[in-house]
């Protein structure tokens, strides 16, 4: 039985490439996804013409279900590598798609079809066919785990991930780069067997990470509603926002001109619904950053009324000429907050070149 209602779809449409400084996130219980733009430049919209570019979906390959057949039943680690058969599909400019993985909301490398497929935090697919469905499979030893735990799964697409502006026909990403969601849980009937730090390809460009509380603002809130939407209080009660500002310039566009070497003053905002845990991680050229000491992603239980700062300086010699750098937040309980349907959160990807 093909089960396409665990599938995930999502549009892409013009209005995101004009709100394309927000972090406009998507989530269902398997996906789709479509891309509209009238020129071939990402962020030239058209007044009298709109264009689609393409659509995407993706989830679980004929995942197990209830008796009633209804519910996706959990996934299950039974020691070794886990494998989960996946699928895509995809039109457009949205066939080149990459996928990122995290288990209990942290960073998971994975391999891709096979067991001697190298550990990526991110592999990029680029599909010959559109609107095919293209089965694939998640190859990893999860990165967190204990006999008894029940952990979420979460599975993150991102539209055209392999697009990188080059100050020059485009300076920034428009509306590349959005993304989309699947989550299942996974229950672990044995502790998660050990991995080989050594195989992984996490960049250690991460140094002095402090952590740190301010109160919401008025400033603030004006800043994260902008012309779309108002955010008071109350807003917050229910949502979550994140911003990520470069040298303190909280105006700053998606590039910014950097050193080739030195480091760079990074800080990450966070704030909304209270209760909700998240893990927050960093990414260059979509593979995850850690410290020297491997730490990856950084937890943070919002309260009401307070902003979380996550501060970290980023090691400019391991930048190439042109890098994309974005965070990622993934709730770790979102089942606690059911009916307010609690989801991940991607940065606007931001250009970083020297």
């Amino acid at each position: 039985m093909k089960v396409s209602l665990f599938r995930y779809e999502l549009l892409l449409m013009v209005f995101i490439v004009l709100a394309a400084g927000c972090s406009n996130q998507h989530s269902e219980k398997n996906g789709e996804e479509a891309v509209t733009n009238s020129s071939g430049n990402p962020f030239e919209v058209d007044e009298e013409e709109t264009v689609m570019m393409g659509s995407i979906s993706h989830g679980y390959d004929n995942p197990e279900l209830d008796e009633k057949e209804e519910i996706m039943l959990p996934l299950s680690y039974d020691g070794g590598e886990l494998v989960i058969n996946y699928s895509v599909s995809a039109s457009g400019k949205a066939k080149n798609v990459g996928f990122l993985v995290y288990v209990d909301g942290i960073a998971q490398p994975y391999k891709l079809n096979t067991t001697d497929s190298p550990y990526e935090y991110m592999h990029i697919l680029d599909l010959e066919e559109d609107d095919k469905d293209t089965p694939f499979m998640f190859v990893f030893t999860p990165v967190t785990g204990k006999k008894g735990d029940t952990v979420n799964v979460t599975i993150t697409s991102v539209y055209n991930a392999s697009f990188i502006p080059d100050m020059e026909e485009t300076t920034s990403y428009g509306g590349y780069h959005e993304t989309l969601e699947t989550t299942r849980q996974l229950v672990f009937n044995k502790d998660a067997d050990p991995l080989d730090n050594a195989a992984l390809p996490a960049i250690d460009g991460l140094s002095d990470v402090r952590l740190s509380t301010e109160p919401v603002t008025e400033e603030l809130m004006e800043r994260l509603g902008g012309i779309v939407m108002t955010v008071d209080l109350e807003t917050l009660e229910k949502n979550v926002f994140t911003v990520v500002d470069i040298e303190n310039k909280q105006d700053l566009e998606q590039n910014f001109q950097v050193n080739d070497s030195g480091t760079l003053p990074v800080t990450f905002k966070i704030l909304g619904h209270p209760g909700v845990r998240f893990q927050t991680t960093f990414y260059l050229n979509h593979q995850a950053l850690t410290t020297k000491d491997g730490d990856i992603s950084f937890e943070t239980e919002l309260t009401k009324g307070d902003v979380y700062v996550l501060d970290v300086e980023l090691d400019l010699e391991k930048l190439d000429d042109f890098n994309t750098f974005y965070a990622v937040s993934v709730p770790v309980n979102p089942e606690d907050f059911y009916d307010d349907v609690v989801t991940h959160l991607k940065t606007s990807s931001i250009l970083l070149y020297k």
